[in-house]
């Protein structure tokens, strides 16, 4: 097997037995934790807390491999052998590096010295604040000595933080309903509830308040809180959101997650509160992003349900990050991948046709991230009352009768669209919305194709 495996080879691709045996090097010092800590997002920030690091902890209690689950995990970014054997090497775990590419790294030769895998980081992952919430240090000052303990500031037996709805309360100044852009802590709503900025352990975070409406009874709303729950309790990857703690003593049950700093997708389409035009580039790199994250949820057999543009978040550095499943459903692990449902639920902009029959599957998810690549070549909302025609939908099949030229149709605010990648975005989403799902590509086809187009635009 050692010999099949090269620095190019994807983390992701490595079988099991290589797995246990690089668990056996780093299991039992703890080694493992090394290599958490080198390891780091595009950005530069590290991409596991300590949060994650107990998470990882707790596994071994559960008899679990630390190392094989952290593996599992960073292999979700489409890392290499070669970048996971320059943590290695830089740490000085000579055993581990020889798993993996025995020809290179003796165990006996001591004076081997290690050259880094190169990194390259394109300009287009700096941090970006795209818009400005008038957030001052002040707001989230870092916890100190003379800071008042709480016992639920603890995470519980789900890994996450279990806060008093009195303590969400004074960490969202009483749920502040002035906007976060005139110094309030009200960043929006949703169709479950209302989500404002808090501050906890010295970070800002996002707090949902969910709330009955009319069509959903409180029991359906418990229901909805518990699934996200599970959900982000199982699911961990770099391009789903990240869940922080909850709270259920109250009439209003509360999630808490970390903040995204530059909002959802649907807003920066928008340009809303003056933000300027996303480039074509970065439009491109945050449906790979999207792609990626769907991509891990279908390979661990789960259904999102309600994928839409206001539910991709962007982070301070424009990555996006899958939000709200309060819907996803888990699909069958064998056999059909369908699953039927009496309760119809969704957003109707982005619904397939067999979802409105309450059919559940994979190529639901692929649908409506077509709508949404539509929404990113045109910067148009889903829909729009006052436009004619109101669904995007319907001018996607506009542009196929002739009726509309795809030049008319993408986004004028943004001049740097390569015409070839733009074709290439296009005939993709045509591909998603086909209203036959054994049509559809899976999202791992969805997703080599955005990957092709970014080089496109990458070339040109």
């Amino acid at each position: 097997m050692s010999q099949e495996i090269s620095s190019t080879t994807f983390v992701r691709s490595l079988q099991h037995v290589t797995l246990r045996q690089l668990s056996d090097f780093l299991d039992p010092q703890d080694s493992w934790k090394k290599v958490l800590a080198a390891i780091h997002k595009p950005t530069g920030e590290p991409r596991y807390t300590q949060l994650h690091l107990r998470r990882f902890e707790r596994l071994v209690s559960m008899g679990k491999s630390p190392t094989i689950e952290l593996l599992y995990d960073w292999g979700t970014t489409n890392c290499t052998v070669g970048e996971l054997v320059d943590i290695f090497l830089r740490h000085e775990l000579l055993a581990a590096a020889s798993v993996l590419l025995p020809d290179k790294f003796q165990m006996d030769a001591g004076v081997q010295r290690h050259v880094p895998v190169q990194e390259t980081v394109s300009p287009s992952s700096q941090a970006t604040r795209l818009f400005d919430q008038k957030e001052q240090a002040s707001d989230c000052p870092l916890p100190d000595s003379t800071t008042k303990p709480w016992e639920e500031e603890e995470p519980d037996d789900t890994g996450f933080y279990r806060f008093s709805y009195d303590r969400l309360a004074k960490i969202t100044s009483n749920f502040d309903e002035r906007p976060a852009s005139e110094g309030g802590r009200r960043l929006g709503e949703g169709g479950f509830g209302v989500v404002y900025k808090g501050c906890f352990n010295g970070k800002q975070v996002a707090v949902k308040k969910l709330n009955c409406v009319d069509d959903i009874s409180p029991q359906e709303l418990k229901i909805q809180f518990n699934q996200e729950i599970q959900a982000l309790k199982m699911l961990k990857h770099v391009n789903l959101v990240e869940m922080v703690g909850f709270s259920s003593d109250r009439d209003h049950p509360c999630l808490v997650y970390e903040l995204m700093a530059n909002g959802s997708l649907l807003d920066r389409l928008a340009c809303l509160g003056g933000s300027p035009t996303l480039s074509w580039s970065r439009r491109c790199a945050i449906t790979v992003g999207t792609a990626r994250g769907l991509q891990y949820l279908h390979v661990n057999h789960h259904v999102h349900r309600d994928i839409k543009s206001g539910n991709i978040l962007l982070d301070e550095a424009l990555g996006p990050k899958i939000s709200d499943f309060g819907l996803t459903r888990g699909s069958a692990r064998r056999g059909s991948s369908t699953v039927l449902t009496e309760k119809i639920v969704g957003t109707t902009a982005y619904m397939a046709p067999e979802a409105m029959r309450g059919e559940i599957s994979p190529k639901s998810d692929v649908f409506s991230f077509g709508v949404v690549l539509l929404e990113v070549l045109s910067g148009l909302p889903p829909v729009d009352d006052s436009r004619e025609p109101q669904f995007l939908l319907e001018m996607k099949a506009e542009i196929e009768d002739e009726d509309l030229t795809l030049e008319d149709f993408v986004d004028k605010k943004m001049e740097d669209g390569e015409p070839l990648a733009v074709e290439k975005m296009f005939s993709l989403a045509r591909l998603c919305l086909n209203d036959r799902k054994g049509r559809r590509p899976d999202i791992a086809q969805v997703l080599r194709q955005l990957e092709d187009v970014l080089t496109t635009s990458a070339e040109h």
